[in-house]
Protein backbone atom coordinates (compact mmCIF):
# COMPACT_ATOMS: atom_id res chain seq x y z
CA UNK A 1 0.00 0.00 0.00
CA UNK A 2 1.30 3.81 -1.07
CA UNK A 3 2.21 6.05 1.86
CA UNK A 4 2.63 9.62 1.49
CA UNK A 5 4.38 11.60 4.30
CA UNK A 6 5.09 15.64 3.97
CA UNK A 7 8.21 16.55 4.06
CA UNK A 8 9.89 19.58 4.66
CA UNK A 9 6.23 20.85 6.48
CA UNK A 10 6.00 24.58 6.44
CA UNK A 11 9.38 25.73 4.60
CA UNK A 12 8.17 26.19 1.28
CA UNK A 13 5.90 28.91 1.07
CA UNK A 14 2.38 29.20 0.06
CA UNK A 15 1.98 30.30 -4.03
CA UNK A 16 1.78 29.58 -7.42
CA UNK A 17 5.17 28.19 -8.39
CA UNK A 18 6.77 27.79 -12.28
CA UNK A 19 9.00 24.75 -12.43
CA UNK A 20 12.73 24.51 -14.04
CA UNK A 21 14.71 21.37 -13.77
CA UNK A 22 18.23 20.62 -14.36
CA UNK A 23 20.24 17.29 -14.58
CA UNK A 24 23.30 16.88 -15.55
CA UNK A 25 26.65 14.33 -13.80
CA UNK A 26 27.99 17.52 -12.78
CA UNK A 27 25.24 19.04 -10.22
CA UNK A 28 22.92 15.96 -10.05
CA UNK A 29 19.02 16.96 -10.17
CA UNK A 30 17.70 19.82 -8.92
CA UNK A 31 14.60 21.52 -8.98
CA UNK A 32 13.96 25.23 -8.96
CA UNK A 33 10.82 26.79 -7.91
CA UNK A 34 9.97 30.20 -8.95
CA UNK A 35 7.20 32.34 -7.24
CA UNK A 36 6.24 35.80 -7.00
CA UNK A 37 7.40 36.43 -3.94
CA UNK A 38 10.30 33.28 -3.30
CA UNK A 39 12.67 31.07 -5.30
CA UNK A 40 12.65 27.24 -3.77
CA UNK A 41 15.70 25.25 -4.65
CA UNK A 42 15.49 21.43 -4.21
CA UNK A 43 18.89 19.75 -4.92
CA UNK A 44 18.25 15.94 -4.71
CA UNK A 45 21.86 15.33 -5.88
CA UNK A 46 22.56 12.25 -8.15
CA UNK A 47 19.13 10.80 -8.95
CA UNK A 48 18.64 7.05 -10.52
CA UNK A 49 14.96 7.88 -12.17
CA UNK A 50 12.65 10.73 -12.72
CA UNK A 51 9.43 11.29 -14.32
CA UNK A 52 6.98 14.43 -15.07
CA UNK A 53 3.33 14.64 -16.27
CA UNK A 54 1.11 17.34 -16.57
CA UNK A 55 -1.07 17.49 -13.13
CA UNK A 56 -4.24 17.52 -15.14
CA UNK A 57 -4.02 13.64 -16.86
CA UNK A 58 -1.94 11.32 -13.97
CA UNK A 59 -3.54 11.69 -10.44
CA UNK A 60 -6.07 8.92 -11.08
CA UNK A 61 -4.80 5.49 -11.68
CA UNK A 62 -1.30 6.25 -10.62
CA UNK A 63 -1.19 7.52 -7.32
CA UNK A 64 -2.94 6.31 -4.31
CA UNK A 65 -6.81 7.84 -4.13
CA UNK A 66 -6.50 7.41 -0.50
CA UNK A 67 -3.20 9.44 -0.18
CA UNK A 68 -4.51 12.15 -2.76
CA UNK A 69 -7.92 12.70 -1.00
CA UNK A 70 -5.70 12.88 2.58
CA UNK A 71 -3.49 16.03 1.02
CA UNK A 72 -6.33 17.54 -2.05
CA UNK A 73 -8.17 19.56 0.40
CA UNK A 74 -5.63 21.95 1.17
CA UNK A 75 -4.20 21.53 -2.43
CA UNK A 76 -0.87 20.13 -2.11
CA UNK A 77 0.02 23.34 -0.05
CA UNK A 78 3.29 20.96 1.12
CA UNK A 79 4.45 20.50 -2.75
CA UNK A 80 6.55 17.72 -1.53
CA UNK A 81 5.91 14.32 -0.15
CA UNK A 82 8.66 11.09 0.34
CA UNK A 83 6.48 7.98 -0.37
CA UNK A 84 6.82 4.79 0.29
CA UNK A 85 6.07 1.65 -1.39
CA UNK A 86 4.85 4.01 -3.91
CA UNK A 87 4.14 2.49 -7.86
CA UNK A 88 7.08 4.35 -9.99
CA UNK A 89 9.60 2.92 -7.59
CA UNK A 90 8.15 -0.44 -8.00
CA UNK A 91 8.15 0.22 -11.23
CA UNK A 92 11.86 1.49 -11.34
CA UNK A 93 12.58 -2.10 -9.03
CA UNK A 94 11.68 -3.82 -11.84
CA UNK A 95 12.78 -2.13 -14.53
CA UNK A 96 17.07 -2.28 -12.41
CA UNK A 97 15.92 -6.35 -12.15
CA UNK A 98 16.10 -5.74 -8.42
CA UNK A 99 19.15 -2.95 -8.08
CA UNK A 100 17.51 -0.07 -6.32
CA UNK A 101 16.30 -2.43 -3.67
CA UNK A 102 19.79 -3.39 -2.71
CA UNK A 103 20.96 0.76 -2.23
CA UNK A 104 17.74 1.73 -0.24
CA UNK A 105 16.76 4.16 -2.87
CA UNK A 106 14.30 7.07 -1.55
CA UNK A 107 10.76 8.05 -3.53
CA UNK A 108 9.91 12.00 -3.55
CA UNK A 109 6.98 13.50 -5.15
CA UNK A 110 6.66 16.74 -5.87
CA UNK A 111 3.26 18.00 -6.70
CA UNK A 112 2.79 21.46 -8.51
CA UNK A 113 -0.05 23.48 -9.71
CA UNK A 114 0.59 21.87 -13.17
CA UNK A 115 3.31 18.88 -12.76
CA UNK A 116 3.46 15.47 -10.76
CA UNK A 117 7.40 14.89 -10.90
CA UNK A 118 8.32 11.14 -8.89
CA UNK A 119 12.10 11.48 -8.43
CA UNK A 120 14.10 7.85 -7.17
CA UNK A 121 17.40 9.01 -5.09
CA UNK A 122 19.85 7.82 -3.28
CA UNK A 123 20.17 11.40 -0.60
CA UNK A 124 17.62 13.41 1.14
CA UNK A 125 17.42 15.98 -0.40
CA UNK A 126 18.88 19.88 0.23
CA UNK A 127 16.33 22.69 0.19
CA UNK A 128 16.83 26.22 -0.11
CA UNK A 129 14.13 29.29 -0.07
CA UNK A 130 15.01 32.45 -0.93
CA UNK A 131 13.34 35.94 -1.15
CA UNK A 132 12.94 37.17 -4.41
Amino acid sequence: MEIWKEVYKGIIPKGYYNVKITNSEKTGLVVELEGEKSIVIIDFGYSRAMRMFDEGIVQNGVYSNDELKKYKDNKFENIIYKVENGEFNQEVSKMSFGFTDMIDVKHYILITQNFNIDIITDWEPKLEVRAK
